[in-house]
């Protein structure tokens, strides 16, 4: 073989190998994620009602969210997903956590205020592989870790440098409740707190069930002292085998302030099954502090 041929050969070699390296970091940074079809059906739902996908990166955490801005406001809605698709069997974590049924994302479309965001758990709808905190252990016993809590925060901060003067009224599904209620309980800009179907207190709920504990977990139940006089609803399903209602009457209890702290139960509803149809309803019916308690059923 002559020098020359050597020398072209060489060059095709590293070229190709270019070429590979190209590729790889291509497709380990693509913000693009193939999504479960139930899922790509709610999200289609979202851009065609006018929500844009936006990514927000924290010390901590790459944040997913949706983001709909029609006019100015000085209240911005947020809404935080639940615990997603964490077990792909029961003894056997999923690899992924989006969730194949976005109930928050659904009421987030059902929310009729110029300014509503949803905002997806850690390593939800974000490509893992340009995430490199994404690690099982956050869709299992780190749910509500404190760099969770914090990650939620530095994106709330960035939300309000946007939007400059905005203050937040903070909706949580399921697991997104915790995370609604923990970071209520270290802002001053948020206005009230909404949860549905919500898991305010894990140690007990884990008991319940007998199920792992939530061992690198914040509790919500720690916190019911700074949230006492926070506007504040908590809504659960009649039929909830997943939560029972007694969980938000037992964080309620705790929180001993009736005239901003209401219960209610959604009757014929279920942990995800119930809630689209009457969110319009349930969230104009929000009530401050001011207000009388009303209990009952809708």
């Amino acid at each position: 073989m002559t020098i020359e041929s050597q020398a072209l050969l060489a060059n095709r070699h590293l070229i190709f190998i270019l070429f590979c390296l190209f590729c790889i970091l291509s497709c380990s940074t693509n913000p693009s994620m193939v999504l479960p079809k139930p899922t790509t059906q709610i999200v289609k739902k979202a851009e065609e009602a006018g929500f844009s996908l936006q990514r927000y990166e924290t010390p901590t955490f790459i944040l997913t969210t949706y983001e709909l801005d029609t006019t100015p406001n000085p209240i911005c809605h947020i809404y935080i997903e639940g615990d997603g698709n964490s077990w792909k069997t029961k003894h056997r974590l999923s690899n992924n956590p989006t969730p194949k049924q976005p109930l928050a994302l659904q009421l987030a479309l059902q929310d009729q205020h110029p300014q509503v965001i949803y905002i997806a758990r850690p390593c939800q709808f974000t490509p893992l592989a340009i995430d490199s905190s994404c690690a099982p252990k956050y869709w299992s016993s780190h749910r509500y870790a404190p760099e969770v809590i914090e990650a939620f925060q530095a994106t709330l901060n960035q939300i309000k440098l946007k939007k400059k003067d905005t203050r937040f009224l903070l909706i949580g599904f399921s697991g997104g409740a915790s995370v609604a209620a923990l970071i209520a309980s270290n802002r001053s800009d948020v206005v009230g707190l909404i949860t549905v179907a919500g898991d305010l207190n894990h140690v007990a709920l884990n008991r319940h069930h007998q199920t792992s504990p939530l061992t690198g977990s914040l509790n919500p139940m720690d916190v019911t002292e700074k949230v006492e006089k926070l506007p504040q609803s908590h809504w659960s399903a009649s039929h909830d085998a997943i939560v029972p209602t007694w969980i938000a009457q037992q964080f309620a209890k705790k929180v001993n302030n009736p005239s901003c702290c209401q219960v209610h139960i959604l009757t014929n509803a279920s942990h995800h099954a119930g809630w689209v149809e009457k969110w319009p309803e349930i969230i104009q019916s929000f009530l401050e502090c001011s207000n009388p308690s009303l209990s009952g059923n809708v």
